[in-house]
């Protein structure tokens, strides 16, 4: 007979594997995959960033 252990490690196993497949399966419905090279691009962009909503509008009343 295998000890209680074992079955634990094996169970935990299975756990981690199937929460992996999971997270691969949502990555790629969510098309996290689709365009992995635009991120570094987009840092090197040469624009100002959008301002934050509060920021706008404490501008607009002075």
């Amino acid at each position: 007979m295998t000890s209680l252990g074992v079955w634990v490690v094996v169970g935990w196993m299975v756990l981690v594997a199937f929460t992996g497949i999971l997270f691969m399966i949502w990555g790629w419905e969510s098309k996290q995959f689709k365009d992995i090279e635009e991120a570094k691009y987009r840092m090197l962009e040469d624009r100002e960033p959008e301002p934050w909503p509060e920021q706008s509008r404490k501008g607009n009343e002075s």
